[in-house]
């Protein structure tokens, strides 16, 4: 399985020159290559990747770019391959149009796709194999990994390598489930689960608040120009304002991704089968109410970290359909509820009469309709590790087989009716 693991390192004054001058060559190919596709496409020629590198071969041996040849080529030619990636991301609509990069962008990145290696606290690359960069190893490779690749990113400063590499590890066996739980995420408590219990949310960004209101406040007093167009070179302590508020964000960034590891990796070291429900993140972020403690709590984030981690593990990780009124089902009986304003976190069913927390038990109704789809594919046996994607039937729906689902007879005598959803195995093998 490819695994990446990202260490700080420490380029020494000569490394940090040699480094920019990748950061700016790799930059120049991108926007220089973009501008040449878009040219080409204009006049109705189509352009490849391989056409793009025998011109890179061209220029390389003219005077006029000579330069480039003071870095790494295989960096150069990862410049234009990363081109290519973003223009097959857009075809597919998985990505909007390439947009030319500039020098003055967060993060300065290049990378090199072959003889990279790590001894004791050095890292060697192309151009830098005389004596190496500082890097601070935190964790080890797994015994038996093979590197793949290494990039080199300067963010606020401070210049990180990520190290992707094959642990070589056999694909996990066949899970046997033996525990589930069901997840409901949220912006009060971050995640509420079946087995009720609520994972706080830790809300760094307002423990932060005060912290980075002072220094943005002093950032706009420090000399700079907001006029568009002006070209004036903005003063030193502007700058290093700016780096104090950009640390700042990325400190809150950083303990936000600390948190979601630790959270998921109990989870996914915990149960077997993990439901979820399949957010639209990307458009419930558009709320401007919400929109900030949304960005917060990182559902997706949570959500990218409990698939790969789920498909390393062996475990199985159930997306269940958005459309599920899982806040309007009671988990007991599977009687509607109805609609309830956000304020009414507990409430009790008018069939059954049991009272439930709103969050808990959307949990546990989502794991019932994920187990529930589960068994009924008769998968609890011979599904390897992976994702189960439930998404929403139509008329039109995707590819799937249609699961009729109904309320079993552990639940009385109640009567509903059943409820249709097109169903879509990923990252799974079914045997």
């Amino acid at each position: 399985m490819l695994l990446a693991y990202k260490y700080r390192i420490y380029p020494t004054k000569a490394d940090r020159i040699l480094l920019a001058k990748h950061f700016g060559c790799c930059r120049f190919l991108y926007n220089h290559f973009l501008s040449y596709r878009k040219s080409q496409y204009e006049q109705g020629n189509k352009v490849s990747y391989y056409m793009t590198q025998k011109e890179l071969t061209k220029m390389k041996a003219i005077s006029q770019y000579s330069w480039l040849n003071e870095v790494a080529s295989q960096s150069l030619q990862m410049a234009i391959q990363q081109l290519d990636d973003a223009y097959k991301r857009f075809f597919r609509q998985q990505g909007g149009y390439p947009k030319f990069k500039t020098k003055h962008e967060s993060v300065q990145s290049c990378s090199f796709p072959q003889r990279v290696m790590l001894e004791g606290n050095r890292v060697f690359l192309p151009k830098f194999m005389k004596n190496g960069i500082k890097i601070n190893i935190h964790r080890e490779l797994p015994e038996g990994a093979s590197i793949k690749q290494a990039t080199i990113s300067k963010k606020n400063n401070r210049y990180y390598v990520s190290i992707s590499f094959d642990d070589n590890m056999p694909t996990p066996k066949p899970v046997i489930a033996q525990s589930s739980i069901g997840l409901d995420v949220g912006i009060n408590s971050l995640v509420a689960t079946s087995k009720d219990v609520k994972i706080a949310n830790p809300r760094y960004t307002k423990k932060y608040a005060r912290m980075l209101k002072l220094a943005s406040r002093h950032l706009d007093r420090k000399q700079h120009s907001k006029k568009k167009g002006d070209t004036t070179p903005k003063s030193k302590r502007y700058l290093k304002q700016q780096l104090k508020v950009a640390r700042i964000h990325e400190k809150i960034a950083n303990l936000r991704s600390d948190y979601i590891h630790k959270i998921t990796n109990e989870i996914t070291n915990q149960y077997d089968v993990i439901c979820i429900e399949d957010l639209n993140v990307k458009g419930m972020i558009k709320n401007h109410k919400l929109s900030k403690h949304i960005a917060d709590v990182a559902w997706g984030e949570l959500r990218r970290q409990l698939e790969y981690k789920s498909e390393r593990k062996g475990k199985i990780l159930i997306k269940v359909d958005r459309w599920l009124p899982s806040s309007q089902t009671c988990s007991s009986c599977l009687s509607s509820t109805g609609k309830k304003p956000l304020n009414i976190r507990t409430f009790t069913c008018p069939v059954c009469g049991v009272t439930h927390d709103r969050d808990n038990n959307a949990a546990k109704v989502i794991e019932y309709y994920g187990l529930l789809q589960f068994y009924e594919l008769g998968l609890q046996h011979n599904l390897s590790a992976g994702t189960v994607d439930y998404t929403r039937g139509g008329p039109s729906g995707g590819d799937g087989d249609s699961i009729p689902i109904v309320a079993p007879s552990s639940h009385g005598s109640v009567k509903r009716e059943a409820h249709t959803y097109k169903v879509r195995v990923v990252h799974a093998i079914v045997s």
